[in-house]
């Protein structure tokens, strides 16, 4: 969106594995458009961080520097997620960057499972809290496993969440027509 210049940066952490990103932050933005890299063997790692290390060294020195940074905790069960120290450390590095932290609670499962409540304390501590506990409805044939959806049921995952972030709490301006 070039009238608010909205940009989206998908950045990813998976459980206790440090977030790895190829992206050198000095050289992010300088040379053009930024592309995922899909041949493995052209992959280099350039920075291999914990949670907080990622937001206050990488996440915080993007330039522009985001207004939100939408997370969760995933069904990664040997997670950083499970401590409320780091849970906090996450939150105070985004505010102390003045970015918006927005928390998306875990989807419920095939079976109906969830996912511990220490996680979900989330929800108080991020600025905002995008409560998908609505998939408890979704019906059996929605899911592609335990814990993926089919594609209709992320179109309404992305709905909720960009109706969310437009609305006057979520604070995200969009382009309308005229």
């Amino acid at each position: 969106d070039e009238v608010h210049n909205n940009r989206l940066v998908y950045l990813q952490k998976l459980g206790k594995i440090s977030f790895r990103t190829s992206w050198n932050i000095s050289h992010i933005n300088k040379h053009g458009p930024q592309f995922l890299v899909n041949n493995p063997d052209n992959f280099k790692v350039a920075q291999i961080m914990n949670w907080t290390d990622s937001v206050e060294k990488f996440v915080c020195n993007l330039i522009p520097k985001p207004t939100h940074f939408i997370f969760n905790s995933g069904w990664w069960f040997d997670n950083d997620f499970n401590r409320l120290a780091a849970q906090e450390e996450i939150v105070r590095a985004l505010r102390e960057c003045n970015i918006i932290s927005v928390y998306k609670t875990t989807t419920i499962s095939k079976s109906r499972n969830r996912i511990e409540q220490s996680r979900e304390r989330m929800c108080q501590m991020a600025d905002i809290c995008l409560n998908v506990s609505w998939t408890r409805f979704v019906p059996q044939e929605f899911y592609l496993d335990e814990v993926h959806f089919a594609p209709p049921i992320y179109s309404l995952l992305n709905i909720h969440l960009l109706s969310m972030l437009t609305s006057e709490e979520g604070g995200l301006q969009i382009a309308t027509e005229s």
